[in-house]
């Protein structure tokens, strides 16, 4: 995938061949966890997409799996317990920048669903919180710009 997006092929790939790719990479997410104290394995997962050119390859039908795990990741949780107590908001601190420039650079074709993610039960759930809320708004002031 990397070679055909840096020799410009990517748009020539089958859609079953692309389609394959993106479901492994959206399972890979699954297994990793958005759970902020995975952050580890976050980085190299999420580069992965700056290197295949983004968010804008991924079939239509994958990219709101990977959105949804991305704007989880990025909203994080409630923080403010233990070595975190002056923490507002616990998340992956080393993905945060990628996922927002992912999104800026993809905001045409994912700002419907990331508008959709707001009655979405896990992130509604994660957004109960005001620090967490606040970080997706800021997701989607940066799809909606």
């Amino acid at each position: 995938m990397r070679v055909a997006h840096a020799a410009g092929l990517l748009p020539y790939l089958g859609k079953g061949q692309r389609k394959d790719f993106f479901e492994r990479q959206l399972k890979k997410l699954r297994e990793i966890g958005h759970h902020w104290k995975n952050h580890e394995e976050h980085g190299p997962a999420l580069r992965l997409f700056e290197e295949f050119g983004g968010l804008n390859p991924v079939p239509d039908d994958i990219k709101p799996g990977i959105v949804k795990w991305m704007v989880l990741c990025y909203i994080g949780e409630p923080g403010g317990y233990g070595a975190g107590i002056n923490r507002k908001v616990f998340y992956s601190n080393a993905v945060a920048p990628i996922i927002k420039q992912l999104f800026l650079d993809s905001r045409s074709g994912i700002q419907k669903i990331v508008e959709d993610l707001q009655s979405n039960t896990a992130v509604r759930s994660a957004c109960g919180n005001e620090h967490v809320d606040r970080r997706f708004q800021e997701l989607l002031d940066t799809v909606s710009s």
